[in-house]
């Protein structure tokens, strides 16, 4: 049996195949309603705008933005592993698998990528101290992708265990403060 069943694997299909077609290919360009470089030209208004743009590609489009600002180095990664985590937590693929559509889709490769990590905040088991933590760059929302959740801003963790993985660093559910919104962060994104 495959990972995927139904809807999941057609969805899984759609988000990868939309993070790896050049901006000029998607419906939502043909449509004049983004840009080449993905960027947002106009709201849509006829059925075929709309079509084009819809929540679910919204936050395709945001995702592969971030993603195209890393850094061609390694060593800027964790700066994004939480970007990622959304990315593996929304499509179930496998840090193995992700590893490959960031490598064709923007030329990083990762494939020998071993995190340098900061245990500051961590405890001796590797779960992290609970309490409130400012975040030190915008993490995007789980379920738009839209970055509310802006650096400076103050989160709080009530659940020391961690809630994933991503590429050897660990992923923690946090409780953004101002909107109230559960968002994925790692220790690299937090500051005391």
């Amino acid at each position: 049996m495959g990972l995927f069943r139904g809807p999941d694997f057609f969805y899984a299909l759609r988000f990868l195949r939309l993070l790896t077609m050049p901006w000029t290919k998607t419906e939502a360009f043909k449509q004049g309603v983004i840009d080449d470089q993905g960027v947002k030209l106009k709201k849509p208004e006829t059925p075929k705008e709309k079509s084009s743009y819809t929540i679910f590609h919204k936050l395709v489009f945001n995702i592969r933005r971030l993603l195209g600002k890393i850094p061609l180095g390694k060593s800027t990664i964790a700066r994004y592993a939480a970007a990622l985590y959304l990315i593996k937590e929304h499509t179930k693929i496998s840090d193995k698998r992700l590893i490959k559509i960031l490598k064709e889709s923007n030329g990083v490769d990762l494939s020998e990528y071993k995190p340098e990590l900061n245990e500051w905040y961590l405890t001796e088991d590797g779960n992290i101290e609970q309490g409130k933590y400012a975040l030190v760059r915008d993490i995007a929302l789980p379920k738009t992708g839209e970055f509310l959740a802006l650096k400076g801003s103050m989160v709080e963790i009530a659940e020391s265990q961690p809630h994933g993985s991503i590429l050897g660093h660990a992923v923690f559910e946090a409780k953004h403060c101002k909107t109230k919104q559960t968002i994925y962060i790692t220790q690299e994104d937090i500051s005391r």
